[in-house]
């Protein structure tokens, strides 16, 4: 397969699913177009040989960030709960095949071009060069991260206090 037709594809889910984040109404769509946004991102780091961004898009958003979004959405009202009737879910299902048959091709040509996983290896800044400073002169807002992570949580959770109904005998 092309790599340009490739390329131009991984950019085409790209978008469309930075669109299906913005545009979808049901939190947990949301979040899912998040996660294939995130994953969408990591291949075209991958086509562009910055496996580290890659590694680091999916660990960091498609690992935290969904699952910390996922959760802050049960605590919403609804709990996170969704009817999905049988078009839908005929359509998530093709969806999810479409975005498994462009990973493929994305596999193939990259295995085509004669790029293996081994020569990945040693190609660009190692582990420890990318640590270390993370560990001494970007510390601080390295560890202010969680503060802020926290405070979301927290104040996504008093938006849901706000809105919910006292129960009958209870304290709230």
């Amino acid at each position: 397969m092309d790599p340009v037709f490739t390329v131009a594809v991984g950019c085409a889910l790209v978008v469309i699913s930075a669109l299906a984040v913005v545009l979808l109404r049901k939190p947990v769509h949301t979040a899912l177009g998040l996660l294939a946004h995130s994953l969408s991102m990591a291949a075209l780091y991958l086509m562009l040989d910055a496996q580290l961004m890659a590694m680091a898009q999916v660990l960091i958003y498609s690992g935290a960030i969904v699952v910390l979004f996922l959760i802050v959405v049960t605590l919403l009202p609804s709990g996170g709960q969704e009817q999905l009737g049988a078009g839908r879910l005929a359509t998530a299902v093709i969806a999810g095949g479409a975005v498994f048959v462009v990973f493929m091709a994305v596999l193939s040509s990259h295995l085509q071009a004669g790029v293996s996983i081994p020569s990945i290896f040693g190609v660009g800044p190692s582990v420890k060069e990318v640590g270390a400073p993370l560990f001494s002169s970007l510390l601080l807002p390295f560890e202010l991260t969680a503060p802020l992570l926290l405070a979301s949580i927290v104040t996504a959770i008093a938006l849901w206090r706000r809105q919910e109904k006292p129960r009958a005998g209870g304290l709230g």
